[in-house]
């Protein structure tokens, strides 16, 4: 409660989380896909607090809407890389020292590239669409948590614990499920935090290419692309998906670095 700037951030993020729960049946009564020829390009307004787009339809229901599949996209791609991470991290950091270096090489060079190009070269091979979008970020997210989840789990291997497990004749299977994975959970979890802000971004880009989800799928990158061309005629239509994402994206990263440094006992 005492740092401000994290607490902002956290609830600016729950404001969108709550969004995309409840709001499309709470504060949006519009249809996201409904179009009306009379209210096209119409400015924010109190029937339309976010504007009309060139079709009529309302930006502000739409940007609502978007929430759910943008943070969905996000949370899912996150949660999926977290899970392929602690499993192949783990075995990594348990195995002989021939395999770690040669599988850590091979996360080595993809971490060389920007995770929005890893997402690039995956949709690439998967083709379009929004389920591809979703699988390509997960995969591009991959490496970074292969890499901390290994550096862990070398950490708590040695410690006094595991030490005294293995001792005790304690199979390795279970010494890893019960003793090393928990204790690299959290700053793994911190990071996932952090990483739903990339995630989010990407998917974002994904869909401002014509990658993802197509017209009228109420998706922020596709909302951004769509009024991007409009910006001298009718600035909303692209404005508040951007500050929507800004949002998103700056308040996610916030939390999640003022819990890394909890974490780390830092102030």
């Amino acid at each position: 409660m005492r740092d401000r700037v994290g607490l902002i951030a956290a609830v600016l993020f729950l404001v969108v989380v709550t969004a995309m729960a409840v709001a499309p049946w709470i504060f949006t009564p519009l249809d996201p896909l409904t179009t009306d020829t009379s209210q096209i390009l119409q400015p924010p307004a109190w029937g339309h607090p976010f504007g009309t787009d060139q079709t009529g339809r309302d930006v502000f229901t739409r940007v609502v809407y978007g929430a759910s599949y943008s943070l969905g996209v996000g949370a899912g791609a996150t949660a999926a890389a977290l899970i392929v991470g602690i499993v192949v991290g783990t075995l990594a950091g348990l195995a002989p020292r021939f395999v770690d270096g040669i599988a850590m090489r091979g996360v080595e060079i993809l971490l060389a590239f920007p995770e929005f190009l890893l997402a690039l070269f995956a949709i690439a091979v998967l083709g379009p669409g929004p389920i591809n979008v979703a699988t390509a970020v997960g995969v591009a997210a991959v490496p970074a948590y292969i890499r901390v989840a290994r550096a862990e789990t070398l950490v708590v291997r040695r410690s006094g614990y595991v030490e005294a497990a293995r001792g005790l004749g304690v199979h390795p299977l279970r010494v890893a499920v019960s003793h090393i994975v928990p204790n690299t959970l959290r700053p793994l979890g911190v990071i996932a935090t952090i990483g739903i802000g990339t995630t989010i971004v990407a998917a974002a880009g994904l869909s401002f290419l014509g990658l993802g989800p197509q017209d009228p799928t109420p998706e922020w990158g596709l909302l951004l692309s769509g009024g991007r061309n409009l910006l001298g005629q009718a600035w909303w239509v692209a404005f508040f998906p951007g500050v929507l994402i800004t949002l998103t994206v700056v308040s996610a990263t916030v939390v999640g670095r003022r819990l890394r440094r909890a974490g780390e006992g830092r102030a």
